[in-house]
């Protein structure tokens, strides 16, 4: 939690230092649409080998010079085994919306901050679902080290049913063309790692 508050402290006084930049036109893209592969590492349940995957899709829309709208949508699923019988499949999905703001630190570095709703939902076959709401927060930056090649890090806050998670968020992309990027992105705690790949679809 101290490291969260470091964070967004930073990003709000970086949002406050750098006026003059933000009223340019980033260069680093915050409209975009993306889609791609998804696998996760789950410990610490029944077994400790479930990695479930599927695929999941980002959105973001920049509608003033610094603030921006996202959402996403991750739906994983996957087998967990127990001995001596045969496994069961658990579905996982996870949807956030969020509001943000961006602020051009330097020519090539934006820092952000948001905020916004998650909801998650985790089903084994042949029972009933579990849903949990709550919200999220998260801050860092987005670092266009080449003309073709950009960085980014984050801490992400995550608060539903009463439990808390601090996630690391690291991402990278390589830019094909003005229009489409590759993407990898990995996010990590204690017990679970989320990596993800795909297309970026700029606008």
């Amino acid at each position: 939690m101290k490291v969260l508050i470091v964070s967004l402290t930073l990003a709000i006084l970086s949002c406050t230092s750098f006026t003059t930049l933000a009223a340019s036109k980033p260069d680093i893209s915050w409209s975009y649409v993306s889609a791609g592969y998804a696998k996760a590492n789950i410990s610490n349940m029944v077994s400790k080998d479930f990695k479930p995957d599927g695929y999941q899709v980002n959105g973001s829309f920049l509608f003033s010079e610094s603030i921006y709208l996202a959402a996403s949508y991750t739906e994983l699923s996957g087998s967990i085994p127990f001995d001596d019988i045969l496994g069961m499949s658990l579905d996982l999905s996870e949807f956030s919306a969020r509001i943000g703001m961006r602020q051009a630190a330097t020519e090539n570095i934006d820092a952000f901050f948001e905020g916004g709703y998650i909801r998650s939902t985790a089903g084994v076959s042949g029972f009933r679902d579990e849903n949990s709401d709550g919200f999220q927060a998260g801050a860092g930056f987005r670092y266009r080290v080449a003309p073709r090649v950009e960085l980014g890090a984050a801490i992400r806050y995550y608060n539903a049913d009463s439990s808390s998670t601090t996630f690391a968020d690291l991402s990278a992309r390589v830019k094909l063309t003005d229009m489409f990027d590759l993407y990898a992105n990995y996010m990590f705690e204690s017990d679970t790692k989320l990596l993800s790949t795909g297309v970026v679809l700029n606008f």
